[in-house]
Parts: structure tokens; sequence; C-alpha cells
């Protein structure tokens, strides 16, 4: 066909040879017949372009699906229906949804004023493709198909329910008009016009896989002046949409050294992370670029109001904070209007006593909300940690007798002492043609022997402990092959093994806290970014001054917050004040994600030092790290316990579902099926 011809064309004048393997998506026959039915409908709708405007260029609509719907809200009954259209013009491939006049028929009365304010919110007039860097499709085994689309910048829509079918023709069309190919980390990411990000290539301790890059095949010839374009139009529109703007490079697939460790890691931030200079600083702004006029680039104009807007629920939205230090407000948060009503003092931890009285005679938790309530606000005494964790973290139910976890204990012990036989039986010779072997225990035996060595239960030559941690690991990344193991993960495991003190229980709430938090450690960097996304939100609605200064310095990224979120602030506390803080965010009492408020906490807590001295993101990122140890736990989760009060369903409404440490969408396959594999 003459489409794939100039597809074929622009990969190869791009240097990037297309590979049939490569890009060929079609897995199976619905595929193929997707891939008619979509030429059908391309000659069908070829004709219909924009008449009302002389000045518009004529439009040939590819792809239409009615009834493609977003939620909102984290309720199943806010819900907002509209068309998708994927659209060729001047030679480019643009996507667009504009949500259905009115309120989705299944939405309750009650949802529907709230609904409303999301309706111009979240539509897309005019998104070019060439500003996606992947989608991830999702097909659970019960339930509708949905797809998750993430921008250059690492920002992301909400997803997008099928509930009419169509996904199948919908990257069928794709494949037609650009280049898209399968991730091989993960066959549900489907990478679209993979430009390496200048990110990748400024942040030395960020360690990316290689993927193949390509281009858009219907664009290859206009990608200098569209990238130009699309800079001007950045400029001109206040538009914060985050796209990179080294667009025009195409760098073909590198090959990763089989021996370089560095590839099976996600994500490398934790020792290195203040090492980012100026370099790292200039090309993050390229991502994230401050716009200071107005102009009409669609897109940016809309993909700003999803990204950084709330105006629905922010009275404060138009407030600006002036260069002017005398018009600074005074410290932290006692300057803000915000009518915060003050968190609870911390109380005295759960003790035996108290532990007992929440038991009944064999062994049920009566109150398990009472109980997470007491955790929440005084922690639990170290001697219960050993039973109340296991609580905490799923492992045992809260209904399950003591009967019945001693049985379990047993039945789990054994299932552990299998998977570790997996690897233990490894012989010397296999370990020489297991690449994947040997380079994740190398990553492990490195690890672990700088994981919490100042602890004295892990400190010391030849400590039997750090053998067990190591042990642990490995025989985790053969539990989950697919995540396998990556740099932070010691990290969690240090403090469970302490507490806990025997290897299978050790492994078994490792493996369930990695259910919610496995995402932090993505190739992709979906959950990180999640994450991020909804800490900006937060930080909008809850301290707008902080929000526009870090607006007008380039700073939305929240970068300077990422050791932060992936460890869940391991190294801003002490080895007891992570234990502490962590069984607080394990009662998930307030809100699955109070680690995102206690985040907002401190920022707002040093928001006149911040502002005050006028940090740009180099000085920001110092400042942070140099928190560690120096941020008061208590009165830190006062605060976040009073923002996450404040903010209330409005706060809700920042922070999409599924977002870590919310427990992720499974299939019949487990957390990391293969989707559309052929049996």
């Amino acid at each position: 066909m003459r489409g794939e011809a100039a597809a074929a064309a622009a990969a190869a004048e791009a240097g990037a040879p297309r590979s049939p393997d490569l890009h060929d998506l079609s897995d199976d026959s619905d595929y193929a017949a997707a891939a008619a039915a979509s030429s059908n409908h391309t000659a069908m709708r070829s004709d219909l372009a924009d008449q009302g405007s002389g000045e518009t260029a004529k439009v040939d609509v590819v792809y239409e699906k009615e009834r493609v719907t977003i939620h909102p809200t984290q309720y199943g009954s806010g819900r907002i229906s509209g068309k998708l259209r994927l659209y060729l013009q001047h030679g480019s491939l643009f996507l667009s949804w504009e949500p259905n006049e009115g309120v989705d028929s299944f939405s309750s009365s009650s949802a529907t004023m709230e609904i409303e304010k999301y309706r111009n919110l979240y539509t897309i007039k005019s998104l070019p493709l060439s500003d996606v860097r992947f989608i991830r499709k999702h097909t659970p085994t019960f339930g509708f198909e949905y797809i998750i689309i993430v921008l250059s910048s690492g920002l992301a829509f909400p997803p997008f329910y099928f509930y009419n079918g169509g996904l199948r023709e919908l990257f069928a069309t794709l494949k037609k008009h650009v280049f898209i190919i399968r991730s091989d980390d993960d066959p549900n990411v489907f990478l679209v016009n993979d430009f390496q990000d200048p990110l990748q290539k400024s942040l030395s301790s960020l360690e990316l896989p290689g993927v193949a890059s390509v281009a858009n095949a219907m664009s290859r010839q206009n990608s200098l002046s569209f990238t130009s374009s699309v800079d001007e139009a950045r400029h001109g529109s206040d538009a914060k949409h985050g796209a990179s703007s080294s667009m025009t490079e195409y760098i073909p697939k590198q090959k990763h050294k089989l021996n370089d460790p560095g590839r099976d890691l996600s994500i490398q931030v934790l020792e290195k992370f203040s090492l980012v200079t100026k370099f790292a600083r200039d090309t993050t702004s390229s991502l994230f670029r401050e716009n200071h006029s107005s102009g009409g680039h669609t897109y940016g104009r809309h993909q700003q109001e999803y990204v950084l807007d709330n105006r629905a629920n922010d009275k404060h939205k138009d407030r600006q904070i002036t260069p002017d230090k005398g018009s600074l407000p005074p410290d932290s948060m006692e300057s803000d209007n915000l009518p915060l009503v003050w968190g609870k003092q911390r109380e005295r931890p759960l003790g035996i006593e108290e532990w007992r009285s929440f038991l009944d005679p064999e062994g049920r938790v009566m109150d398990s909300k009472a109980l997470r309530k007491k955790v929440f606000y005084g922690g639990v005494d170290h001697v219960l940690r050993k039973e109340v964790w296991k609580f905490l973290l799923g492992y045992h139910e809260y209904d399950s007798t003591y009967a019945e976890r001693e049985y379990l204990a047993v039945m789990k012990r054994a299932e552990y002492e299998a998977i570790k036989s997996q690897w233990k039986s490894i012989s010397t010779t296999q370990a020489k043609r297991f690449t994947k072997f040997r380079e994740r225990k190398g990553l492990i035996d490195k690890d672990v022997v700088r994981t919490d060595r100042s602890v004295p239960y892990y400190e010391g030559d030849d400590n039997q402990n750090v053998v067990v941690l190591r042990d642990i690991l490995l025989t985790y990344s053969f539990y989950n092959f697919d995540l396998g193991y990556c740099q932070g993960m010691s990290d969690f495991l240090a403090p469970i093994l302490y507490v806990m003190e025997d290897e299978s229980e050790s492994f078994w709430c490792f493996a369930i806290l990695m259910e919610r938090l496995g995402a932090n450690f993505n190739r992709d960097q979906n959950g990180m970014h999640a994450q991020l996304l909804a800490l900006s939100k937060l930080v909008e609605l809850l301290d707008p001054p902080l929000h526009n200064y870090f607006r007008k310095n380039d700073c939305l990224n929240y970068f300077f917050c990422f050791r932060w979120v992936l460890i869940q602030f391991k190294r801003e506390f002490s080895f007891d004040q992570i234990m502490l803080l962590w069984e607080v965010l394990w009662t998930h009492y307030l809100s699955e994600h109070f680690h995102l408020y206690l985040c907002v906490a401190i920022l707002k807590r040093y928001r006149s030092r911040i502002i005050g001295e006028q940090m740009d993101f180099d000085t920001l990122l110092k400042f942070i790290n140099e928190l560690s140890g120096e941020i008061n736990l208590d009165r830190a989760i006062q605060d976040a316990e009073a923002l996450c009060t404040h903010a209330g369903e409005n706060g809700v409404a920042c922070i999409p579902p599924g977002t870590p440490p919310s427990m992720p969408i499974e299939t019949d396959g487990g957390l990391y099926v293969q989707e559309d594999e052929v049996l």
C-alpha cells in the first residue's frame, strides 16, 4: 500500500530501518479483520472535512467511535461519554475527544453537577499523535476495554473506556498512519513516535531501556517545520503539555550490552539524584516549558486545562505570586488562607493490652476500621509489629482466626521454598547461559550490601541477615519474573525483614506490598508519572501560591519529589521513624494516597523559604535532598491529615483511579499478564 511504502521510506530516511517483526501488531486474526474494517471505514469517512471555515485545511476522518467514556471521579456513577476521532490534516494524524451534550444517563442526579465541571476540562480538540509517547491497552476478563494515553512529557489523560467496542479498530487505524511498536517489556504498551527523551540524556542516574525510535510516517517531510510551529505555539498559548522540543531527532534502536546491569533497572536515582546538573535543568525545561503570552494553539490550551487546572474547585486559581520579596507571604502553613482543621495530636502506640481488646476469642479482629484508626494516630509498639503488620499489609485477613493463620503460615512457607528452589537449583553451567539471572543476581548482590548497613541488624561483614535479604529478593525476581528486581526494592524489604525475622513471612509481606507499589518500578514509569501528576494537582488545590511559583519556574514536573514518592520517604527519616510512617500509610485510614498529602504538607511547610529564596529547579532539588533527617515527622503527619481532611472529595478527584498504591486492575492471568497472546 502507498501508506506503508511511505512509512518504510520515512523510517529508512530517519536511519531506523523498519522491521516487519518489530512493527507488526497482527498478533491474532482479529487485528486483520479490524484492519479491513478500518480500511472500509476510512473510505467512507475520507470525504468528511470541516467545511465551516475556508481557512481550515481538509480533514480526513479515518476513525470515529461513539460512547468512548471517561470517569472523572472515582465513582462508577460519574462518567462522561463522547466521540473519539482520528483524523488527518496537513499529512499528520490527530486525535480528538469531544463529550456528548448532557449528562450520561447512567450518572446519578447527585453526580450531575459534579460531572459537568469536568466536561470542558477533559475535552481534546486536537492532539497531534507526534506528542504521544505510548498508549497502554487494558483488556480485563470482566468489564470493558480501555486505554490510557501518555504524552511525551509523561503526563496522561484519564482512561478512555470503549463501551461499544472498537479498540482493535483503533489500533489497526493507528498502525496504518503512524509507526507504532509493542514494547518488549510490556506487551500491553504500544510505543508511538518514540523519540529519545532529552531527560534520558540529562539525568545520569535515570536509566531507562532503549526502544526503537519511530517517526510519524505521514509527516516525516514536515517534521522540522512542525516542531518549530509547536514550539512557537507553546509560547503563544501558555501551554503546559510538556512535549519534547527535540522531536526531529530520530535515533535508531540501540542494543544494550548483555552484561550491562543498567538495562534491568527501571529507575536509578536513589544515590545519585542530587547530582543533577544545570544541563538536566535545561533539558527538563524543554519538557515543561513556561509560556508567557496568549495564543490559539487548541491542543496546548486543553492539555494545560487537564494537567494543571482545577478551576471547578479552586477559588484561589487567579492568585498570583509576585517576585517582590516584600509581598511574599510569611512563614509556612500559617500564611495560608485555607481554613484548615488541624490534625490531631499523635497518640501513644498500640500496646499489647489494647491489641488484645481488638480480638475475639478465636483471634478475629472485631473492628478493623477502629484498629486502623488507632494505628494511624499512634503507630504500633515494636513488639507487636510482627503481628499487626501482617494485617496492615494484607498477608492476613482481618476476619481470620488463630488456627487459619497458623495453617496459612505452613502453606506459604512450603510455597516459598518451592519458588526459592527454582534459582537455588541453577548450576554454574546453567548460569553461564542465563543472562537475565546473572544480571539480576549481580544487581541484588550490589544493593543488599549497601542497604541499611548502619542498622545493627544488617551491619558487619558476613551478616546472615544480609544473605536472607538477598535470597528473598532473588526469590521474588523468580516469583514475579516480569517485574524482576529494581533498585529501591531492597529499601522496602529491609524494614519488613527486620520486623518479621522470618524469611517466608517477609517474602509474602513484601510481595503483597509490591502488588501496590510495583508500578513505581515499571520501565515506562507510568506509576511514578501518575503520582507526580496527582501531586501537582493537589498542590494546585491546596496551595495555589506555591503551585503558581512552580509554574513560573518550570518546576511543575515535581521531579524534586521523585525520591519521596519512589521509596516513600525511606531516605528522609531514620529507620525507626520510617517504620512508624509506613504503618501509618498502610492503614489507608484517610486515603490510600496519604503519602501525596504528606508531600504537599512538607512543601507547604517550607513554602516561604522556597519562594523567598527564589529557588530554581537545581536549587530546589538540592534543598529537598538536604531535608533528609530534618523533617519533623509527627508535625508532617498532622499537617498532611489536615490537608487531606480539607481537600475532601476535591482531593479524591485529583488522583486518577489506579494510581499507586491503589491496587492495580488485574486479569485472570495476574498482574503482569501478556495480552493478545495466541495460545
